[in-house]
């Protein structure tokens, strides 16, 4: 858009997670992996792990088997400010009893450490996946309930740590994204979701395929929103623009005839004509382009010669200049899509407004003294007009906004006191009026805040960035450096 209002279009370079991290690589993902799950420095960081070497183990088959078992029954539930929503060792025990029930053996028997340490560590993810700030209380919920899934996988194909094209990471990452704007559960997309998921737990046995077929769902779900979210938004833009431009136009109006009472004549051609051209001049090219410097000129003439004349200079400029200047008006007019019969009618009325003001001015006889001339133009109307100083103020707010302050990103935003922080993406800034709209998942407008005061919010970690980021290897890069931290 040409007007000073900074926009976002959500584009296929944007409406996707990033999915990596430069701060892990794949060596330091195997050796922390190596180190955890084979305990290489004679440590067990989880004594729920240790077994005596003369039980009898478990083998992979036997602990795929009952995971698929639990799948559906055992549901874990995310509960916000409870410090533990996930227990390894709980979990653990009802995997244990559930093997027990399907093993014809008789004779006790323990996960092996590869399997149980394995476990662990899908477990420690799901554990940072909770702990990031990213992530709405809602969508955990979600996220939870692919734990098993998870931790199927992951024993079944130990290269899924590795590949960060993995469909099962991905479906995870794209829960995330699309649910960054969802805030209670209540909505048809996050229950879609759900309904996702649940086919993924009926069908999910040891056939990854199953992840893929759901991320396709994922995917399709992702773009059909996308493209309700797009359209809205864009409506959103058009509709916050075009009122912006009308107290624009206004203002400026005001600014320019406050001093200067109008012929009920000319009323029609200037604040319904000339506002209708300023307004779409500005819309389509902006308050710095040459058409809309142009309005604003012709409106300051236009007015300075339905003033009093008050001496024979005055009276000469007006008579020399005023049908010029009609032509133009009325050639400027003749461009917009107004009633053509209208645009005459005002036009010719502001043609005899001016030529009666001639023709009764008493400096229309030459013979009459002259007076001290004074300029045409009022020194009044040479002050900074109200859209010059709101851009001077509006650039030193902006200009302190941190650098992340950009249309397009998300934001967990205060909303008063009494009222729970909400999440909504940065739609627009309206540069003369620093002005941020915000907008929430549907491109709806919500809320907007004055640039200054947004700043002083961040700063007091009242409101704060939301980082679309992929969940998985975020968290996997946490688990890493707290492994690391640990030894």
């Amino acid at each position: 858009m040409s007007a000073k209002i900074h926009t976002f279009v959500t584009s296929k370079a944007t409406n996707k997670p990033q999915t990596t991290d430069p701060s892990i690589d794949r060596g330091s993902i195997s050796e922390a992996i190596k180190q955890f799950i084979h305990n290489d420095d004679g440590k067990d960081a989880s004594p729920s792990l240790q077994s005596s070497g003369k039980k009898m183990m478990y083998n992979k088959d036997d602990v795929i088997k009952a995971l698929s078992k639990l799948q559906l029954s055992y549901k874990s539930e995310y509960t916000p400010g409870q410090q533990v929503n996930i227990n390894t060792v709980d979990f653990k025990k009802a995997l244990l009893n559930s093997m027990a029930q399907i093993s014809s053996s008789k004779t006790p028997k323990s996960m092996t450490q590869l399997d149980g340490r394995t476990i662990d560590f899908v477990e420690m993810i799901f554990g940072a996946f909770l702990r990031d700030k990213n992530i709405s209380d809602a969508i955990k919920s979600l996220l939870l309930r692919l734990q098993i899934p998870v931790i199927k996988t992951a024993l079944l194909d130990m290269k899924f740590f590795h590949n960060d094209k993995h469909s099962a990471r991905l479906m995870l990452d794209t829960i995330a994204h699309i649910g960054i704007g969802i805030e209670d559960r209540d909505n048809t997309v996050y229950q879609t979701m759900g309904l996702i998921i649940e086919q993924l737990l009926r069908s999910f046995d040891q056939n990854i395929v199953s992840f893929q077929t759901s991320l396709s769902s994922l995917n399709r779900l992702t773009k059909i929103e996308q493209q309700k979210q797009l359209q809205n938004e864009k409506l959103t833009q058009k509709q916050i623009l075009q009122e912006h431009a009308r107290q624009l136009v206004l203002t400026e109006l005001q600014f320019y005839i406050r001093k200067q009472p109008l012929p009920k004549s000319v009323q029609p051609l200037i604040l319904k004509h000339w506002s209708t051209l300023m307004f779409h001049r500005y819309i389509r090219f902006g308050n710095t382009s040459e058409q809309w410097l142009e309005t604003t000129a012709l409106l300051k003439q236009l007015v300075d010669s339905l003033k009093p004349i008050k001496n024979h200079a005055q009276w000469n400029q007006l008579n020399d200049n005023y049908k010029d200047m009609v032509e133009v008006i009325k050639d400027l007019l003749n461009e917009t899509k107004q009633n053509k019969e209208q645009l005459f009618t005002a036009t010719n009325a502001l043609s005899r407004t001016l030529e009666r003001m001639l023709e009764e001015s008493p400096y229309h006889d030459i013979s009459i003294e002259a007076e001290p001339e004074t300029t045409s133009i009022d020194t009044e109307i040479n002050e900074i007009s109200p859209m010059d100083a709101r851009i001077e103020s509006s650039r030193r707010k902006i200009s302190q906004l941190p650098a992340e302050v950009r249309p397009g990103v998300w934001f967990e935003i205060f909303d008063c006191n009494d009222k729970p922080v909400r999440r909504l993406k940065l739609s627009v800034i309206i540069l003369e009026e620093a002005q941020l709209i915000f907008v929430d998942r549907l491109g709806v407008k919500v809320m907007e805040k004055d640039a200054a005061e947004f700043t002083a919010e961040l700063i007091n970690n009242q409101s704060r960035v939301l980082a679309d980021h992929s969940i998985f290897d975020q968290a996997l890069s946490r688990v890493i450096t707290s492994i690391a931290a640990n030894r």
